[in-house]
């Protein structure tokens, strides 16, 4: 499993910017920015010693709730930058092995995602950018690739508490051209976040709790309608939930 350095891009001039969602610039074709996660980004409760809870994907075991296969969600091997593992979102995604040859070498590319926008385009990719990551699929044969991706890896935690759920994206990239290692500017995030259409994706909400174990999530990759699979309406405001986590960046009131 690859990991990647990502980043969140300002808006210039956004009113939300001001409110410290921006952080410090680091060096690109344009201010692209990242910000440190610090001591006081985990809270200091440890999470409760109960079961993970799982955000599971009906569809992917003929319908019923209890049909779908149990996720595979192990205990994470390295600590999340953020000194609290219930950054992490870990689990299982499955899709069409048959359409997948011998010798295809497609990448599950895991964004996490905003339900809020900065910048006019984001709406269509699943919200502004937090993360992400790109995960190789050794094996398409088998149908199935498990993931891992630390909220606080790119360097700002945002916990669910002060920042409603996210949206994880999750896009079997056929082709290569959906690397967001490759972005330089604003215009190239959007453009290599585009699913192609026939790919396969699927959006799904998760929450990420500095109270609550790792999410684990179970999905199977049913839409192949490109941009249609990932468009949302925008979140304008939410309400903080308690006991708060003391999030590095915060959007809800």
């Amino acid at each position: 499993m690859s990991s990647s350095t990502g980043f969140a891009v300002a808006a210039e001039n956004s009113p939300v910017r001001d409110r410290g969602l921006a952080a410090s610039a680091v060096a690109f074709a344009l201010a692209l920015l990242v910000a440190g996660c610090s001591a006081d980004a985990a809270s200091p409760e440890a999470p409760p010693a109960t079961p993970a809870p799982t955000a599971t994907d009906t569809d992917a075991g003929g319908g019923e709730p209890d049909a779908a296969p149990a996720p595979q969600c192990g205990t994470p091997s390295t600590r999340s930058a953020c000194g609290n593992d219930g950054a992490w979102v870990r689990g299982t995604v499955r899709f069409d092995a048959a359409r997948f040859p011998k010798g295809s070498a497609p990448v599950l590319r895991v964004t996490l995602r905003h339900q809020f926008v900065l910048k006019k385009g984001e709406e269509a990719i699943g919200g502004r950018l937090h993360g992400w990551k790109n995960v190789p699929i050794k094996k398409p044969e088998s149908g199935a690739v498990t993931f891992a991706i630390d909220m606080c890896a790119m360097g700002t935690a945002m916990w669910s508490e002060e920042n409603d759920a996210f949206n994880l994206v999750l896009h079997i990239d056929e082709d290569g051209s959906n690397n967001l290692d490759e972005a330089q500017t604003n215009a190239d995030v959007l453009r290599l976040a585009a699913p192609d259409k026939g790919e396969l994706v699927k959006l799904v909400k998760v929450n990420v709790s500095c109270h609550a174990p790792p999410a684990c999530v179970d999905v199977t990759l049913d839409c192949q309608d490109g941009t249609a699979c990932t468009t949302i309406d925008p979140m304008k405001s939410c309400t903080k939930q308690g006991p708060g986590c003391k999030s590095d960046d915060s959007f809800c009131n």
